[in-house]
């Protein structure tokens, strides 16, 4: 029997609900367009570039000219 993915070392925990697989500590996953739903309110939501661990972080807004 495996562990539940909330004790398995090593496992990004929201890429995994996302993706709706095990995501290994040594991937770099896109969940980026991703959709879950919240467990409160049950709304859907979809995960943008700024949520996602491999896209690379976007400058702020309104930085040097």
């Amino acid at each position: 029997m495996t562990a539940p993915l909330l004790v398995r070392p090593g496992v990004w925990l929201v890429a995994s609900a996302a993706l709706g697989r095990p995501v290994t500590g040594r991937e770099n996953p896109h969940i980026c367009g991703a959709t879950v739903w919240e467990t409160g309110s049950g709304q859907p939501y979809r995960y943008a570039k700024r949520d996602c661990p491999a896209c690379p972080p976007r400058a702020p807004a309104g930085g040097p000219r």
